[in-house]
């Protein structure tokens, strides 16, 4: 049950979270397998393997009432690219928990936008920029 919460909740995020980066379309599969890190207060790092294995280290998974990250997480897991009324997003699930990870473009590079927490509204957004690609 809290997992169909979540990846509902997740859902309704993708949709309502404004961010000044436009949608990035077409992206094959092959544009997210590497290693992706988010600066500053996210401080965040994920991999995305070609067979589909995730990895987060300090992943963010709650935040605080003043928009600060409460909680993090270190897991592993699975990956999938989709699509949700008619745009591509990056699903993430850790142990019971999807997480819905959207698609951007930033100065012509592709970006993970990652929005924890249960409040789009009060919360910040993690922008992951590949750090490595597979070799």
């Amino acid at each position: 049950m809290g997992t169909v919460l979540l990846s509902l909740s997740m859902g309704l995020v993708s949709g309502c979270f404004g961010s000044p980066e436009p949608q990035a379309e077409h992206v094959p599969r092959s544009d997210l397998v590497g290693e992706w890190h988010a600066g500053g207060m996210c401080d965040s790092s994920v991999r995305l393997g070609e067979d589909g294995s995730a990895g987060v280290s300090r992943w963010p998974t709650a935040v605080n009432d003043k928009g600060h990250i409460a909680q993090r997480k270190n897991s592993t897991g699975t990956w999938m690219l989709d699509t949700f009324q008619g745009k591509q997003e990056l699903e993430v699930k850790l142990g019971k928990t999807f997480e819905t990870v959207l698609l951007r473009q930033s100065d012509g590079r592709l970006m993970l936008l990652q929005i924890p927490g249960d409040d789009p509204d009060n919360s910040i957004g993690c922008r992951f920029m590949r750090v490595h690609e597979p070799s």
